[in-house]
C-alpha cells in the first residue's frame, strides 16, 4: 500500500512538472523542427511571424483574457494568485492550441512559408513564456533588462486595464494602455487623447 503511495505522489510530481515546464522542451524543439521545414530563404517570415506574434499576444491578452467571460474567467485565476503555478495556463494545452494553428499555416501557404510563419510563432511564446515566468518567478535586479518587464506587469496585476504586453511596451504604447507607478501612483497613456 505504500509502495502504491509512493509511486502515485511521484507520477502526480512528474505530471505537475510536465504541466508547468513542458512548453519550455517542446516549444523549442518545435521551433527547430519548423525552422530547418523553413530553410534559410525563409527567415523574414520568421522574424516577420514573431512580431505578429506580439500583436497576437497583446490582443488575445487584451480581449480574450480580460474582456469575455470564458478567458476572463480562466485568466482571474492568475491575476488572484499570480506566484501560485497551479494557476497559470497549463503546457499540456499548448498542442492543442498550435498543432491545428501549424498545419492550417503549411496547408494554405505550403511546407516552406507555412513553416517559416508557425517557426517564428513558437519563437515568440517561447519569448512570452519565459519573459512571463522570470517576471513571476526569478529575482529581478533593478539594473536587469528585464526589470522593467518585471514592473510592467506588476502594474498591470494591480490595475488589470493597462500594460497587456509582455513581451514589448509597443502595443501598449501604440493602442495607450501603457501606465507605470511610481510612489504609490499611476502614470499612464490609459484613456488620453
Amino acid at each position: 500500500m505504500r509502495r502504491a503511495a509512493i509511486i502515485a505522489g511521484l507520477t502526480a510530481g512528474l505530471m505537475r512538472r510536465i504541466r508547468h515546464f513542458g512548453d519550455f522542451v517542446t516549444v523549442p524543439l518545435a521551433a527547430v523542427i519548423f525552422l530547418e521545414l523553413a530553410g534559410i530563404y525563409r527567415l523574414h517570415l520568421v522574424v516577420m511571424a514573431v512580431a505578429a506574434w506580439t500583436l497576437l499576444e497583446y490582443l488575445v491578452h487584451r480581449f480574450a483574457f480580460h474582456r469575455y467571460s470564458v478567458g476572463r474567467r480562466l485568466h482571474l485565476l492568475h491575476h488572484d494568485h499570480p506566484n501560485d503555478p497551479d494557476a497559470e495556463r497549463s503546457s499540456l494545452s499548448t498542442p492543442l492550441i498550435a498543432l491545428p494553428i501549424g498545419l492550417l499555416l503549411v496547408g494554405t501557404l505550403g511546407v516552406e512559408d507555412g513553416s517559416a510563419i508557425f517557426a517564428g510563432l513558437l519563437v515568440g511564446y517561447l519569448a512570452f513564456i519565459v519573459v512571463h515566468y522570470a517576471v513571476h518567478r526569478w529575482p529581478i535586479e533593478p539594473d536587469s533588462w528585464l526589470y522593467c518587464a518585471k514592473m510592467r506587469h506588476l502594474t498591470h496585476h494591480r490595475f488589470e486595464n493597462c500594460n497587456y504586453g509582455v513581451t514589448t511596451i509597443f502595443w501598449d504604447i501604440v493602442f495607450r494602455t501603457n501606465a507605470r507607478t511610481s510612489g504609490g501612483r499611476i502614470h499612464s497613456g490609459v484613456g488620453s487623447k
